[in-house]
């Protein structure tokens, strides 16, 4: 029955009880965001070299989206659990609110919303009516992710239809499904962190300049693409190993950093060298410059499965059914993570960039016999029993041939 399901979370920003709200006043400085920044960056360094490339050869993950969902299971963990995933978010030395008060700092100065530039972080919990969190993972979640969660009935063929026009929803279309349809009966709790992001370039490109070019591939072919083309003073540094150029949208409250590493090198190459370290020291190489750029226009779709590469990261209890999740939700079932991937999109043209990103982790546990209606169709050699009330075998008998007998 309820002690026995499958518990399945999607993770796109967001957590809730259900039908709880907590009324706790949270505190965080802005500046707050500073203790996990560099941790958030150095997850998504380690985890380009380790995930799968789409059939191009292209990848694309949002390092806050995952990192923002794991720091919400965080406050569910227990024992091995516990200690594994904080080592992976670098949250040994701080406490729980000390880790939820910067991710609620981080995503109080990610939200924007103006002419130019538009930022939206979206949380949700769509949790299977028959099971409940634990009280302080509820307020936890609640009050520092903005989480709103809501209770459905599983065997309502709609329930994944609202989950998906959700997500639709909080990434303006580019997302259209999380969840595939009808949810599993074994299901119990859908957990969604959700990323947008619009922007316009501070100095557009015009569309005239735009040409055909060639763009020279890894395997040595050489295709003609649609190139955008500016020149401008721009943030830009150079170096050994690759030239960088730094493109602000809007005001310049955010950009889009381009590393290109030198001829004789490779982008393999440039991805062995970055780290948390190597990226705080090339940020401060940036300087103006007049310069011209030539940049691809693309877009990409990526979904990647998340397991191996977290596995291989140090995260492997929480995927074993010895994962310690106790301070998750109050039945009492052993609960583990059985799959986290993340769907990403991005378009770039010349008037800006469009991006967003939904990180989802199902967790399970035991299954358990569906409530619904069964069918048994016994047309083939077959095991009975005759018992009392104490369940004594009175009789027992296999029947493999049917007969009818006269008396």
């Amino acid at each position: 029955m309820v002690k026995k399901m499958v518990l399945g979370f999607i993770f796109i920003f967001m957590i809730v009880a259900a039908g709880c709200s907590s009324k706790n006043q949270v505190v965080f400085s802005k500046d707050d965001y500073k203790k996990i920044a560099p941790a958030n960056n150095q997850l998504g360094f380690t985890l380009l070299s380790e995930i799968e490339k789409d059939e191009a050869g292209n990848t694309f993950i949002s390092p806050t989206s995952l990192f923002m969902a794991l720091s919400m299971i965080y406050n569910g963990t227990n024992g091995e659990t516990r200690e594994e995933l904080a080592k992976l978010l670098q949250a040994e030395g701080i406490s729980d609110d000390e880790l939820n008060q910067a991710n609620a700092s981080l995503m109080s100065i990610l939200q924007k919303d103006s002419k130019s530039m538009e930022v939206n972080i979206a949380n949700s919990i769509w949790l299977n009516e028959r099971f409940h969190f634990q009280e302080d993972f509820s307020n936890a979640t609640f009050d520092y992710y903005h989480a709103a969660t809501e209770a459905m009935d599983l065997t309502d063929s709609r329930s994944a239809d609202k989950i998906n026009k959700w997500v639709k929803e909080k990434t303006k279309g580019t997302i259209e499904k999380m969840v595939q349809k009808p949810l599993k009966s074994d299901l119990v709790a859908i957990l969604i962190n959700a990323i947008y992001f619009k922007g316009n370039w501070k100095n557009e490109f015009d569309p005239k300049l735009t040409e055909e070019r060639p763009f020279y591939l890894e395997d040595g072919t050489v295709k003609d693409w649609p190139l955008m083309t500016i020149s401008e003073n721009m943030a830009y540094t150079e170096n050994d190993s690759f030239q960088a150029v730094s493109l602000p949208y809007g005001e310049g409250e955010m950009s889009m950093k381009i590393f290109l590493p030198k001829a004789g090198s490779s982008l393999a190459e440039f991805e062995s060298m970055l780290s948390s370290a190597n990226w705080g020291k090339w940020n401060q190489e940036f300087h103006h410059q007049e310069g011209t750029i030539w940049l691809p226009k693309f877009q990409l779709e990526y979904e990647v499965s998340l397991n191996e590469s977290l596995k291989t990261l140090g995260m492997t209890t929480a995927f074993d059914k010895g994962a310690n999740f106790t301070k998750m939700i109050q039945e009492d079932n052993p609960v583990w993570i059985s799959q986290v991937k993340q769907k990403t999109f991005i378009d770039v043209n010349e008037e800006g960039t469009e991006a967003s990103a939904a990180t989802s982790v199902e967790m399970k546990t035991t299954s358990a016999p569906a409530d619904g209606p069964f069918y048994m169709e016994i047309n083939r050699p077959f095991f009975f029993v005759i018992t009392d009330d104490s369940n004594t075998i009175l009789f027992m008998g296999a029947m493999k041939n049917p007969q009818m007998e006269s008396k």
